[in-house]
C-alpha cells in the first residue's frame, strides 16, 4: 500500500513539474514574440525622426536587421551566447544552427526570446547611422553585431566569467543597451555629421518629419518593454510570477518618471518660447527611464525605480547636450538613451539592489563588478565597431555619396518616397531646392572670396616689384 502511495505521489509530482516546465517555456516564447513587436516601435521611431525623403530607407534597415539578426542568431549567435561555455568562460561552444535543439527542448523558447532581443539591440545601432550610411554597409555591420559582437557580451553577463563574479544585469541595461549604444556612438562618429547638420543656416531642415510616428513608437516600445524586462525571468513557476509582477511595475514606474522629468525640465527651460512643450523630448525621456531601470528592475523597490527613471532622464539630457556641442550627429538620440542610460542602468544594481546594493549596506563589491562589466562591454563593442567601420570605409561601403544624401535615399535608391501626402511632398521638394540653392550660393561665395584673394595677392606682388 505504501509503495503504491509513494509511486502515485511521485507520478503526481512529476506531472506537476512537467506542467511547470511547459508554463515556463510558454511564457518565454510568448514574451519573446511580443518583444519582436519592438521592431515596429523602432521603425516608427526612426522613420519619424528622419527627414521625409529618407523614411523608407531607414525602415528598410530596421526590417533588414530583424531578418539578419534571426538568421545570424540561428547560425552562430545563439551558440556563442547560450551554448555550453568553454574552459575560459569567454563564449559558448554548442547549439550552432539549431544543432541538438531536440535534445534540449528549452532551447526553442530561449532562441525565440534571445533572437528578439538581438534584433532590438541591432536596431539601436541603425539609429545613429540614419540618413547617410549605405544599406550594403549597414547589412554587413548588422550581421557582425548580431552574430558575434552582441552574443559574446550576453554570454559574459549571463553564463560566463562576469556572471560567475556576481555581475547582475537582469534584462540588459549594460549587456544589451550599453553594448548597442556604444556601437551607435562609434558608427555615428565614423560616419561624420550629415551635410550641413551643424550649420545654423540649415538648422530648421533637420527637424523630425513626423512626431506622430515618434509618439506611436514610444507607446509601442513602452508596452513591449514590459515583456522585454519581465520575460527575462524565463519562468513563471517556483515564485517567479512575483518577480514578473515586480519587474512590470518597476518598468512602468521607471519609464513614467523619466518621461515626466524630461517633460517638466523642457517646459521650465523653454517656458518663454513657442517650444515649451515637446513631444519628442517626453518620448525620449520615457525611453531613457526604461533603459535605466532595465538592469535592476527585478530586485529593487518601486521608489528606487522612480529615482532610477529620473536619473535616466538627467543622463539623457546631459549626454544629448554634450553630443551636440561635440558635433556628433545622432538623428534619433540613440547614444544618450542607450549608451548613457544603459551605463547608468548597469551601475544601479550596485546602489539600489535589495540584496547587493550599497544603499542597503551590502558593501561596494557589487558596484565594482558592475564597473568592470561596463568597461568590458564598452571596450569590446567600440573596438569591433571601429574596425568594421574602417574596413567598410576602405571598401567605399560606409557612407553614401553626398549627392544621394542631399537628394534623399528614398527617391534615389529605394524607388520613391515612403508615402505620398502631397503637401508634405511639396514642402520636402521646396526644402531640397532651397538646400541645394543655399549650398550653391555658399560655394559661389567661397569661390568669389578666393578670386578676390588671388587678385589682392597679384596686386601685392606687382607692388613689391
Amino acid at each position: 500500500m505504501n509503495e503504491q502511495f509513494n509511486q502515485a505521489h511521485y507520478d503526481i509530482k512529476q506531472e506537476i513539474q512537467h506542467y511547470e516546465h511547459d508554463l515556463d517555456h510558454f511564457w518565454t516564447t510568448l514574451t519573446g514574440a511580443i518583444v519582436l513587436i519592438m521592431q515596429l516601435g523602432f521603425a516608427f521611431l526612426e522613420g519619424g525622426c528622419v527627414r521625409y525623403r529618407n523614411i523608407q530607407s531607414i525602415i528598410i534597415k530596421v526590417y533588414a536587421n530583424t531578418a539578419i539578426s534571426i538568421i545570424m542568431m540561428w547560425i552562430v549567435g545563439y551558440g556563442l551566447m547560450m551554448g555550453k561555455t568553454n574552459d575560459t568562460q569567454f563564449n559558448g561552444i554548442s547549439g550552432f544552427a539549431g544543432f541538438r535543439f531536440k535534445d534540449h527542448p528549452e532551447s526553442y523558447a530561449d532562441f525565440v526570446f534571445n533572437s528578439a532581443l538581438a534584433a532590438a539591440a541591432n536596431s539601436i545601432v541603425s539609429g545613429g547611422a540614419a540618413e547617410r550610411m549605405s544599406i550594403p554597409g549597414y547589412i554587413a555591420l548588422s550581421a557582425l553585431f548580431s552574430g558575434f559582437i552582441y552574443p559574446i557580451c550576453i554570454h559574459w553577463a549571463f553564463r560566463g566569467w562576469l556572471y560567475d563574479m556576481g555581475y547582475h544585469d537582469f534584462a540588459g541595461s549594460g549587456a544589451i543597451h550599453l553594448t548597442a549604444g556604444i556601437g551607435a556612438l562609434v558608427v555615428t562618429y565614423m560616419l561624420r555629421p550629415r551635410t550641413n547638420r551643424f550649420n545654423p543656416e540649415f538648422e530648421s531642415q533637420f527637424k523630425p518629419s513626423n512626431t506622430t510616428f515618434i509618439c506611436l513608437s514610444c507607446l509601442t516600445l513602452y508596452m513591449a518593454w514590459m515583456c522585454f524586462n519581465s520575460g527575462s525571468t524565463l519562468a513563471l513557476s517556483n515564485g517567479s510570477v512575483f518577480t514578473v509582477g515586480n519587474s512590470i511595475i518597476n518598468t512602468m514606474v521607471g519609464g513614467a518618471s523619466g518621461g515626466l522629468f524630461v517633460f517638466f525640465y523642457h517646459y521650465f527651460t523653454n517656458r518663454n518660447t513657442d517650444n515649451r512643450f515637446s513631444l519628442v523630448m517626453v518620448c525620449n525621456g520615457n525611453l531613457a527611464g526604461l533603459v535605466a531601470v532595465t538592469g535592476s528592475n527585478d530586485e529593487i523597490e518601486q521608489w528606487a525605480a522612480f529615482v532610477i527613471g529620473i536619473i535616466g532622464g538627467i543622463i539623457y539630457i546631459l549626454v544629448a547636450k554634450i553630443l551636440h556641442k561635440l558635433h556628433i550627429d545622432d538623428p534619433v538620440d540613440a547614444i544618450p538613451i542607450h549608451a548613457g542610460c544603459g551605463l547608468a542602468g548597469a551601475m544601479c544594481p550596485g546602489w539600489f539592489d535589495r540584496r547587493r546594493g550599497i544603499y542597503y549596506e551590502q558593501g561596494a563589491y557589487q558596484w565594482g563588478v558592475q564597473v568592470l562589466g561596463c568597461v568590458c562591454f564598452i571596450a569590446w563593442s567600440a573596438a569591433w565597431h571601429y574596425a568594421a567601420c574602417k574596413i567598410l570605409e576602405k571598401l567605399n561601403l560606409l557612407r553614401v555619396h553626398n549627392s544621394l544624401e542631399m537628394e534623399g535615399l528614398d527617391p534615389t535608391i529605394c524607388g520613391g518616397h515612403a508615402f505620398f501626402y502631397e503637401p508634405v511632398r511639396e514642402q520636402d521638394m521646396k526644402e531640397q531646392y532651397s538646400f541645394q540653392r543655399d549650398v550653391q550660393q555658399l560655394d559661389q561665395a567661397k569661390l568669389n572670396e578666393m578670386e578676390i584673394d588671388e587678385r589682392n595677392l597679384s596686386i601685392i606682388k606687382q607692388a613689391d616689384k
